[in-house]
Formats: structure tokens, C-alpha cells, sequence
């Protein structure tokens, strides 16, 4: 149901993009890098958070936004064994390790002056280990977010935003298949080319 969902919404936004004449100097290319905080939970990874982007210009104001992230929690424990062969995990909210990469589509939105705000949406693929309790798994879902990119040079922006995310995990070790759900809060720089 889940990856229906996913797919779904994917395809939905893409089939909503309808690419619009643009100037030849508007920039076509973007590279962001951001820091933040990504809160988890259970067997979903939280921690600090470090990321890169890569944004394509489909359309005046809309974006391809692929990326790569990682996030860093605490190697606490947080599983334990279920008769007769099972396993639970009850981790907290920044434990553990993920590696994420997501693709989605980013639509900006009127701004005044410097200031451009934005909303995004996209699917993401993870793989994830809580290495205290030797528990891997992998993990795909959705994502949605917003945020605010303020210009500080012709081509460059700081920029802030924030997210939640949700999908399911399959784990080794006995704990099977379980779900994902988190917040994201970075901030971080984006460097716009022609």
C-alpha cells in the first residue's frame, strides 16, 4: 500500500510539472549542502544530521531535488529479545545510524525580496543500523517538507527548513518489518549555476 502511495505521488508530481519558458540567465543547476538534527524513535535512527542536495530547474518554479544524507545517533541499546525467537527495539530519539537517499520535487512559492519560500515532496530509500544491538535493516517511505531560502549573493542562499517523514523498515536480528517516522530540521547553504 505504502509503495502504491509512493509511486503514486511520484509520478503525480512529475505529470504536474509543466516546463514554462525561462530566461537563458536564470540559473538551471543548484548544489546545497545542510547540517541539522533528524528526531527518530523506536527503530527509526535519529541524530545529527549532514547532507547533500542536487536541484534540476524543470520549470520556473519547480525543481528536481535528489539527495544524500546521513545521520549520526548514539550506539545505545535499545533491543530486546521476545520468546520465543523474536525482537523488539525501543531506541531513542537520536540513536542509531541511516543512510538516506531521497528524490522529489521541490516547488518554490511567491517570496518578498531575498526571501523564497518552498515546499518539497519526494520518496526515500534507507538503510539503517543500531550497531549496539548488531540490528540492520532498510527502510522506504515518503517525505515532505518547507522551508525558506534567503539570498545573500547573486547566486548563493542560506537556507532553512524543516520535514517529517514516514514508511517502513525490514530489520534483521528478529525484529522484522517495522515502520518509520521522524522529523528533520537543517540548515545550510545552496549554491545556484547556469
Amino acid at each position: 500500500m505504502l509503495r502504491k502511495f509512493s509511486l503514486g505521488l511520484l509520478v503525480g508530481l512529475l505529470i504536474s510539472v509543466v516546463p514554462a519558458a525561462r530566461a537563458d540567465d536564470e540559473p538551471q543547476v543548484a548544489l546545497a549542502a545542510d547540517l541539522g538534527a533528524s528526531g527518530g524513535g523506536g527503530t527509526t535512527p535519529g541524530g545529527m544530521r549532514l547532507g547533500g542536495r542536487y536541484l534540476y530547474r524543470m520549470a520556473d518554479q519547480d525543481w528536481f531535488d535528489g539527495g544524500v544524507a546521513f545521520t549520526f545517533g548514539a550506539p545505545a541499546t535499545g533491543c530486546g529479545r521476545i520468546p520465543p525467537d523474536g525482537m523488539t527495539c525501543d531506541h531513542g530519539i537520536a540513536d542509531g545510524f541511516a543512510g538516506d537517499l531521497t528524490l522529489g520535487l521541490r516547488r518554490e512559492l511567491r517570496g518578498q525580496g531575498a526571501f523564497t519560500p518552498f515546499v518539497r515532496g519526494g520518496v526515500f530509500g534507507r538503510v539503517l543500523r543500531f550497531a549496539a544491538d548488531d540490528v540492520s535493516g532498510a527502510a522506504a517511505g515518503v517525505d515532505i517538507g518547507a522551508g525558506v531560502a534567503a539570498r545573500v549573493g547573486k547566486d548563493l542562499a542560506l537556507v532553512g527548513s524543516g520535514g517529517a517523514f514516514a514508511g517502513r523498515a525490514w530489520l534483521g536480528g528478529g525484529v522484522g518489518g517495522t515502520g518509520q517516522l521522524g522529523m528533520i530540521v537543517t540548515i545550510g547553504a545552496e549554491l545556484r549555476m547556469r
